[in-house]
Parts: C-alpha cells; structure tokens; sequence
C-alpha cells in the first residue's frame, strides 16, 4: 500500500507541474498546448485525488485539492469573462441572419466527395475551409451553390478560403506569419441587408517558436481595420481559454459561442480540444454551434453554427 500511495503522490506532482505550466502564462512555445488540455490535466489529477483518499492518503489528497481547485477557478474565470458579453448581448434580443459551416479537411483527406456532398446539403450560407485541396475535383459543383469564392479560387494547394451564397467584396489572402503563406482571408459580403465582414485564420501549431504570438498579433491588427459586424473562424490550434487566443478575443472584442464543441483529436470525441472555434463582433452573435458527428476522414472535426443579429442593432 506504501508503494501505491507513493506512486500515486510522484503522478499526482507530475500533474501539479503540467497544471501550474498550463496556468501560469510563460510567453514560451507550447505553453498554449498545455493550456488548451488544462480541463484535462486536472481531471486527470482529481483522478489520482480520489485514488490517493481511497489509499487512505488523506492528507495528500486534500493537499492536492488545493493546486487543482486554483487552476479550475482561474480557467472558469477565463471563460466567465469570455461568455459575459456574449450572454448580455444575446439577452437583447436576436434575428437569425445566417448559417456558418468551418471546417479544416486535412490536405490528403481522400474522402473530398462525400464533404463536398455534405456542404451541399448542409444549407449553409457561408462555408470556410481549411486545407481544401481534396475538393479541387468537385469545384464545379460547389460553385453551382456557391457561385462567390475568397482565397484560392482555382481549390489549390494553398486552400484556404470562403464559399458564399452572396457577393463578396473587398477579398484580401494575406499570410499570418513565414510559416505558411495565404493563410488569413478577409471578405466582406450583405447578407438580409447587413452587410458581415468575413474572416478565415489558420494559425501554426503553438510550439512553432513565437509565431503562434506574432500571429494573433497580425490576426487581431487585421481585424482592426474592418468596420461592421464580423465573423471569425478558423484553426487556432489552440483553446479558447489558452493565453494566446483569450488574449486575442479580448484585444479584438470578440465574443465566443455558447459552447466550445471539441474538434481534436477526431477520436477522443466530445472530450477532445476545441481548437477550432468560431467568434463573432459587433452586432453578430452565435446562438448555435456544434461539431461534426463524423469528421469525414479529417484530423478535424468541422464546426457548423446559428449566427444571428441583435434585435437592438
């Protein structure tokens, strides 16, 4: 029992330390991977909690409580005032405006006719996609329901771009970062008499030195400079609740949707990582969001969402 007790104190520290690296924003590569499975560390933790009160460990346990409960707190704190200005603004009142479908294919998906058949059944109004080099073959059929394209309008390697029932305007393909080119696509279209402007990002993965933070930097200055009701989507490759991503909804007004569905690892479900994620500014609100139940070959879950107009605008 001693070896027990003693196995589960040294996994339960382990915890502790990636649970204070996934609290204590360090400004270093990859800390936005540890914040982004905080909620998971500390289940993990409270796992090892119970074992180590079952091991009659009392005192361990309760000595344990304390890390885990500051972190949790400070990750609801995070959210808390992330969904605050969502729900006052929500509580006006809202009109349905338009549907939303984002979703990050994955390069060597072999599966681009059945998403290609999904977007069109989907009824969606705007679809935004990452990686969507596997639809070039079904272009023609796309742009038969989604006549207007932002980004590689020939479906290339490049495959970032925005699918619109409506005109798109003042369209602009602008690289977040050295990484990877073409990565940011800004447009601007009227939907129900208002006009939306439209912003796609796929972001580096967080460990990519400190382009992760030079591009929500770009990202948050590119917005700046639209005026109006706004739409953001993409691949963060980070949580919400992640320094990094709060920092940007925060500096750039954002607010979130009611729930962050998991998007990854398409196996883990609906107890994955919500790196994918869709924002919103100014009159805009989401009242709907939920993940694909079937990721159709992607790495990626894709994310479809309800997009409404507050009645006070």
């Amino acid at each position: 029992m001693r070896e027990i007790r003693g196995a589960l104190t040294a996994l339960a520290l382990v915890a502790c330390v990636a649970l204070a690296a996934a609290s204590i924003s360090i400004w270093q590569p990859g800390q936005a991977l540890l914040a982004s499975l905080r909620f998971h560390i500390a289940a993990g933790l409270f796992v090892l909690i119970v074992l180590l009160a079952l091991s009659r460990a009392w005192r361990r346990a309760l000595l344990f409580l304390v890390p885990l409960g500051a972190s949790l707190g400070q990750g609801a704190l995070v959210i808390y005032n992330q969904q605050q200005p969502r729900i006052e603004a929500a509580a006006e009142g809202t009109t349905p405006l338009f549907k939303v479908m984002s979703f990050n294919l994955m390069t060597d998906n072999r599966n681009g006719a059945r998403v290609a058949e999904y977007i069109l059944a989907s009824g969606a109004d705007v679809v935004m996609l990452m990686e969507a080099t596997p639809l070039r073959p079904y272009r023609d059929r796309l742009l038969g329901s989604y006549p207007y394209v932002a980004g590689c309008e020939d479906f290339s390697r490049c495959g970032t771009m925005i699918l619109s029932r409506t005109p798109l305007e003042d369209i602009k393909l602008s690289p977040l970062s050295p990484v990877w080119p073409d990565r940011l696509v800004t447009a601007a279209t009227e939907i129900g008499g208002t006009r939306v402007n439209l912003v796609l990002a796929h972001l580096v993965k967080p460990y990519f030195d400190e382009f992760p933070f030079e591009e929500t930097y770009r990202l948050a200055k590119a917005m700046e400079g639209l005026e109006g009701p706004l739409l953001l989507a993409g691949d963060f490759n980070a949580a919400a609740w992640s320094d990094n991503i709060d920092r940007l909804v925060q500096r750039a007004g954002l607010l979130p949707p009611p729930m962050y569905p998991a998007t990854w690892p398409v196996r883990a479900g609906p107890l994955g990582v919500p790196i994918d994620n869709l924002f919103t500014r100014g009159s805009l609100v989401i009242d709907r969001i939920e993940a694909f139940a079937d990721a159709m070959g992607s790495n990626h879950r894709g994310l479809t969402a309800e997009v409404s107009l507050t009645t006070g605008s």
